[in-house]
């Protein structure tokens, strides 16, 4: 899945939720602001292209055995409330959604191969 794929089934994931361009944002290509009780969270999305994907051929869906679980409590801190909703969305190209040790943000790795960066503005 591409940023601008990710980007769609985010925001049809949460409506509420608003793209860098329909903010105005300049700095990063890709990214999104998503509303949340404790204030909106900015993430800057980065897709990696599997080993096989070229930037000139549409992106092939793969799909596998979606990851799941629970959906996050509102309380949850941004990365952990992003990892939690993107688990409990159980989409079938998304294979493992992992946060980040040590950085706000996560990477989510497809069945295809491919990877999306997001990062915590």
């Amino acid at each position: 899945m591409r940023p601008e794929q990710f980007l769609t089934f985010l925001k049809e994931l949460l409506p509420a939720a608003r793209t860098f361009a329909e903010t105005d944002e300049k700095k990063y290509p890709f990214g999104l602001v998503i509303p949340r009780p404790s204030g909106e969270d900015r993430w800057h999305v980065i897709g990696q292209l599997s080993p096989t994907e070229k930037h000139d051929a549409p992106a092939p869906a793969t799909t596998g055995t979606p990851t799941e679980g629970p959906p996050p409590p509102d309380t949850a801190t941004g990365t952990a409330w992003l990892a939690a909703t993107l688990t409990a969305a159980a989409h079938p190209e998304i294979a493992t959604v992992t946060p980040w040790p040590t950085t706000p943000g996560l990477t989510i790795d497809y069945h295809n191969g491919a990877k999306t960066f997001v990062r915590a503005l």
